[in-house]
């Protein structure tokens, strides 16, 4: 066995230690985490106020939620889905989440690195600005946890095509045909999800398929299946009549103030919430251009991914914390890929990925303690 290959299994087994603690706090903090506030609705048929007890309660539920509160039907017939299970099974369906998303933050980044598995889990937790209400609490966790993993997902398929590495392998017409089936659900559960990161899966998936045309490189159709059912997904979220039904019993406010506090809510989103993950990747971004002088178009992608989804927010009436979780996730995304580069190109530096990836564990560690110890509740 060479040193590189002890080097792997090294990082290996530092990562399935790391991750396999992260994982048993978590469990442990939504085991003393009741379900609360708007889970207790949602654990009803919304129409009869009964207990949800089948598939046929939700879809009433939904039909109902869509045209009187809200666009969100996935992400809310899942909540009642998984509501229904109880809260053990809830949990353990969000730690399998938990796992998903970082699997998918793992390999939409192309880290190779099993290490970087271990940063993406703790990156989740260490640069979340609300911990509690995007993972703990249930509502928090299937709007958000839940529906970034398949948004990545998608942005993965999409991402792919960028890479000329990948693309020289070619697919067969099977998996072509395939993949043009299944892009489809996918496409649009991923612009159904949140009304900033499914929009912005439409944009992205346009701004690949620009990118390609004037690269003058073959434009597969899933792209353009994609970009149409993200923007039916997106559509059908944001115009939902139980959108504009809701907006009714907000407090009204002249336009002045309602542009002085959307501005304000997003200079805090940026400085507060997301200044963690959006000044590592600043400064990575501008190692990128000045230091290292290359910069991968996914890499591009992935960034402007996150700041057209900030970006977005500002035409919210509110953005409460947990509403940067997938935004946080996209950054770390872009954080890792290029980390891992800079770790493939410079092995010498090893300890320095080592020593980030330790630090950021622990503070996820003591983050999670502190969730225990002193519940939100």
């Amino acid at each position: 066995m060479n040193t590189t290959d002890k080097s792997k299994n090294t990082y290996f087994i530092f990562t399935v230690i790391g991750v396999s603690v992260l994982l048993i706090l978590q469990f442990i903090a939504h085991r003393t985490t009741p379900f609360m506030r708007d889970d207790l609705w949602y654990a009803t048929n919304l129409v009869t106020g009964e207990k949800v007890s089948s598939v046929s309660d939700i879809i009433e539920s939904q039909i109902w939620h869509y045209f009187n509160w809200g666009g969100r039907s996935i992400n809310h017939a899942l909540l009642q889905a998984v509501l229904a299970s109880g809260e053990v099974a809830a949990d353990i369906f969000n730690i399998l989440a938990t796992i998903i998303l970082g699997f998918a933050i793992y390999k939409t980044s192309r880290a190779k690195n099993p290490l970087m598995f271990l940063l993406c889990e703790a990156l989740i937790v260490a640069f979340n600005a609300s911990l509690f209400f995007s993972m703990l609490w249930e509502s928090g966790s299937v709007n958000y946890l839940y529906s970034t993993s398949w948004i990545l997902l998608y942005v993965a398929v999409i991402l792919k095509e960028l890479d000329l590495d990948l693309i020289k392998e070619g697919d067969s017409k099977g998996k072509t045909i395939a993949k043009c089936i299944w892009i489809i659900p996918l496409a649009l559960i991923a612009g159904w999800s949140t009304e900033n990161m499914g929009p912005t899966c439409f944009v992205l998936t346009v701004g690949v398929i620009i990118f390609l045309a004037v690269k003058k490189r073959k434009i597969p159709i899933f792209l353009f299946e994609g970009a149409l059912m993200t923007l039916i997904g997106s559509a059908v979220l944001i115009l939902a009549p139980g959108n504009f039904v809701r907006n009714q019993f907000v407090e009204k406010a002249s336009l002045i103030n309602i542009i002085r506090a959307r501005i304000d809510s997003f200079l805090m989103s940026g400085c507060g919430f997301l200044l963690p993950s959006f000044l590592f990747a600043i400064i990575l971004l501008v190692i990128q251009i000045y230091i290292i002088k290359e910069i991968k178009p996914r890499d591009i992608a992935l960034f402007a991914f996150a700041v057209i989804a900030q970006g977005a927010m500002i035409l919210s009436p509110a953005y409460p914390q947990r509403a940067s979780f997938g935004i946080m996730c996209v950054l770390i995304t872009y954080i890792v890929s290029v980390i891992s580069k800079l770790f493939e190109k410079n092995k010498k530096i090893g300890w320095l990925f080592v020593a980030l990836a330790s630090s950021m564990f622990l503070k996820a560690v003591i983050m999670i303690l502190t969730e225990i110890i002193f519940p939100a509740v």
